[in-house]
């Protein structure tokens, strides 16, 4: 899993101004504001936001696929930061901050949507609300705050149950629906559960 995280600097502040790149100039020229990465980072919140837009209109399995597709644009700004040499403090605040509306925002039109599945959709949400606390008061301690593989593979449980949690809302009353909600139900408690260590991580680390 390729994690969009830096060592404190933007990439191209490393090398020599000669030797930098078509991106890594652009992103020099921009204070580190466009980049590769970060262009993907906005585009997949968008998508996102219009699945949710169609799912609130009852278009689920439209919604459903751009949901997808958003986050998997999460996984690849990672991968373009880092091939592209234009990772940075900026795009990796700005992977954390779109990442987690994206997921607010989800979980908003999750409750409106199944508001039935309050629970589990409360075990999904607790970590993300905590987590920009935790945030915030290591800063006060000058401490910096770097995405964890455990937060990632939360994240991507928790996205799992989410998705999960609108296809059951989708095929209501069908025959594998009671199979399909403890797999659903499964995925998420896995992602509470990381989400806490997660969150524990966060609190303990002092680099």
């Amino acid at each position: 899993m390729n994690l969009h995280r830096t060592t404190g600097k933007p990439d191209w502040e490393s090398i020599k101004v000669s030797q930098h790149n078509g991106f890594q100039k652009v992103a020099a020229a921009t204070n580190g504001i466009i980049t590769p990465a970060n262009v993907i980072t906005v585009i997949g919140l968008g998508i996102v936001i219009y699945g949710l837009i169609l799912i609130l209109n009852q278009q689920y399995w439209w919604g459903l696929i751009l949901l997808a597709v958003g986050r998997l644009l999460d996984i690849v700004d990672g991968v373009v930061a880092n091939s592209t040499g234009t990772k940075s403090p900026l795009g990796e605040l700005m992977d954390a901050a779109v990442d987690k509306i994206g997921t607010l925002l989800t979980i908003i039109v999750l409750f409106i949507a199944a508001s039935e599945q309050w629970w589990a959709i409360l075990l999904i949400l607790i970590p993300q609300l905590i987590t920009p606390f935790v945030t915030l008061y290591k800063k006060k301690k000058n401490v910096e705050i770097h995405p964890t593989r455990q937060g990632k593979l939360s994240m991507a449980t928790a996205w799992v149950g989410i998705v999960g949690l609108f296809v059951m809302k989708a095929t209501e009353g069908a025959s594998f629906a009671p199979a399909l909600s403890v797999i659903v139900f499964g995925f998420v408690i896995v992602s509470f559960i990381l989400g806490v260590y997660a969150l524990w991580q966060y609190a303990t680390d002092r680099t």
